[in-house]
């Protein structure tokens, strides 16, 4: 009964080495595509660790299993000053990235950017606007210290200045 056992424990021991270095060897490729802006993408899969992802390495060899996004950081130019603009989500279309084996996948990241502003009640006539900031992948970024302020211009149906001025962090 003993031999049995152990030969039982062996075959159980060998088939996890073989599936868990068979699930490890798999390999895909990922590519960033940013329209000219410079991405870093780091991202974590579900049981061996993370990887970083730079949109001017070309593709990057990577384990050919679903990924997920941690953190996303974008520079560049875009008709305009410099900006940098980071994310830690909600990731849109990137929240689950399956990368399969000997393919390439294109992440099409960051401009053009889609800026939606948001208006909000903060007491009887109190008023706050703010806005958020998407990429094509339906990641949504914050806006980092450094960038420039934002510029705000309310008008009217007539086109006439109600108010204007520039955002605030905080």
């Amino acid at each position: 009964m003993k031999k049995k056992d152990i030969w039982l424990s062996l075959t159980m021991i060998a088939a996890s080495v073989f599936f868990i270095s068979f699930y490890t060897q798999r390999k895909g490729y990922i590519e960033i595509d940013t329209d000219g802006a410079i991405a870093s993408l780091e991202l974590r899969s579900n049981l061996f660790g993370s990887a970083t992802i730079t949109s001017d390495s070309g593709p990057t060899v990577v384990r050919a299993i679903p990924h997920r996004p941690k953190f996303l950081k974008i520079t560049g130019m875009q008709g305009g000053p410099a900006f940098r603009l980071e994310s830690y989500g909600p990731w849109g279309k990137l929240s689950k990235i399956d990368i399969r084996k000997n393919k390439t996948k294109v992440l099409r990241l960051g401009p053009p950017f889609i800026i939606k502003p948001g208006v909000h009640t903060t007491g009887s006539r109190a008023r706050t606007i703010d806005f958020t900031i998407t990429g094509q992948a339906g990641e949504r970024y914050r806006i980092n210290r450094s960038a420039p302020v934002p510029k705000i211009k309310i008008i009217d149906e007539q086109g006439n200045t109600l108010a204007s001025g520039n955002f605030g962090f905080g």
